[in-house]
């Protein structure tokens, strides 16, 4: 993933240079700043889920309802 988006990076750094167009520049920040620092989207541990447990006992049954 690392080199994923070194590659998107310094293609958007390359794009900037050849069309001139401003806008590439976010990208290529965030994109070569993530490939540094290896780290993704989630990278400061907010997509964080907690192992299952397991100790779902026999009594949690759903009901459902079928509607027309």
């Amino acid at each position: 993933m690392r080199l994923l988006r070194a590659g998107l990076a310094v293609w958007a750094f390359v794009e900037l240079y050849n069309t001139g167009e401003w806008l590439l520049l976010f990208p290529g920040i965030i994109f070569g700043m993530q490939a540094v620092l290896n780290t993704g989207c989630c990278g400061s541990g907010v997509c964080y889920a907690p192992a299952d447990q397991g100790n779902a006992s026999k009594s949690d049954t759903v009901i459902a309802e079928e509607i027309r």
